[in-house]
């Protein structure tokens, strides 16, 4: 897909220090924490919930133990988490994300034009705050890539414009592909690998969950 990433986030990126045990080209390698990392999942609906499910056993699967909270209410609480690399916050609410004052999160945007809506709204709730996090989108649903990008780059324009918030592409699940529709698994777990391995690259995930406070 062309355009990953915004002329923002290019500059974000060339500016920002790796350290050294970490290559943003190799996602496997991964620097020690206290806890593990946290990847907030910002649905669009309860309906969603199945995408966070998956992404974690497929983070799993790839070497990165995963575990996954419950809808909302398990956002803020410090788990032991030993050995694990990845704990997935799926929320439905804007404002759990501010009050946690996460760093980063994902955002799940349906591909039609009231989702992009939608989402903009969310992410203009999100830049009210002195502090915005770090937003990534995921588009549900296109009919193909080049549907996918053309609703990125509606939302990141006007995100980018109106509100000087820039958004990074984290890729797209093409429209049938959801558990709902039937479709073969191994198709879904693709697009949803080539999802996690942009997370990974992108270091896009917040701090470690024993660091989270109310």
């Amino acid at each position: 897909m062309p355009g990953q990433l915004s002329p923002a986030w290019r500059r974000k990126a060339a500016a920002h220090d790796c350290p050294d045990d970490v290559r943003p080209d190799d996602p496997d390698r991964l620097p020690a924490t206290h806890g593990p990392r946290l990847i907030p999942l910002l649905l669009a609906d309860s309906d969603q919930y199945w995408f966070a499910r998956d992404l974690c056993t497929l983070l799993g699967q790839r070497g990165h133990p995963s575990e996954l909270a419950g809808m909302d209410g398990a956002a803020g609480t410090a788990g032991g988490g030993e050995g694990l690399a990845f704990r997935l916050l799926p929320l439905l609410s804007t404002q759990l994300v501010r009050h946690q004052q996460l760093d980063h999160v994902v955002l799940l945007v349906p591909s039609s034009l009231d989702g992009v809506r939608e989402a903009y709204l969310r992410i203009k709730q999100l830049a009210a705050d002195d502090r915005v996090p770090e937003i990534g989108i995921v588009i549900i649903g296109p009919r193909d890539q080049h549907a996918a990008w053309r609703y990125f780059r509606k939302l990141a324009v006007g995100a980018l414009r109106y509100l000087d918030v820039p958004l990074l592409n984290l890729g797209f699940l093409p429209g049938g592909m959801t558990p709902q529709a039937g479709q073969a698994d191994h198709h879904r777990t693709n697009f949803l690998a080539r999802i996690g391995e942009r997370l990974l690259r992108s270091d896009f995930y917040s701090r470690p969950s024993t660091e989270t406070g109310p």
